[in-house]
C-alpha cells in the first residue's frame, strides 16, 4: 500500500543513513519507510542531490492554447513561455 512519505520524513531517513551510518533495516524501523522507499530515496538523491522530485511543471501545458492566444508568437517567446 503506497502513502506519501513527507520531505522532514525523508531528509530524516537519508540523514540517519548516510550521516550516521544506520543500516536501512534500522532507518525502516526506525522511520517507518520501507526499505525500498529508502533504496528509491538514495537513488533520487544520488540522480538529482535532493530527495524529492520537483516537477519542471505544474499541470500539463497546452502548446494549441498558447499558440491561439498569440499566433504571432516567435520561436524564442515560446520557448520562454514553455521553460
Amino acid at each position: 500500500m503506497r502513502r506519501h512519505i513527507s520531505k522532514e520524513v525523508k531528509d530524516l531517513a537519508l540523514c540517519m543513513s548516510l550521516l550516521h551510518g544506520l543500516s536501512n533495516k534500522h532507518v525502516a524501523r526506525y522511520t517507518g519507510i520501507s526499505i525500498r522507499a529508502l533504496t528509491r530515496l538514495r537513488r533520487t538523491y544520488r540522480q538529482t542531490g535532493q530527495t524529492v522530485r520537483i516537477p519542471a511543471m505544474y499541470g500539463r501545458f497546452n502548446l494549441e492554447g498558447c499558440i491561439e492566444r498569440q499566433p504571432d508568437m516567435s520561436l524564442v517567446e515560446l520557448k520562454e513561455t514553455i521553460l
